[in-house]
């Protein structure tokens, strides 16, 4: 069973700080940082709470 994250909604179009977890998501689970990855999954869900009223 794979238990990775699941990766978060795509980031609202205007928002940059979503922007950029995202693209630090994807780049860590490109090379291979699975980790890492799901550190910058967490970040974004809890910014996305905060600043967005939870919109994913």
């Amino acid at each position: 069973m794979d238990r990775r994250a699941q990766a978060p909604a795509p980031p609202p179009p205007a928002c940059t700080q979503c922007a950029r977890l995202n693209a630090a998501q994807r780049a860590a689970d490109a090379r291979g940082d699975h980790s890492r990855g799901v550190d910058y999954r967490v970040l974004l869900r809890r910014h996305q709470d905060e600043a967005h009223g939870g919109e994913r």
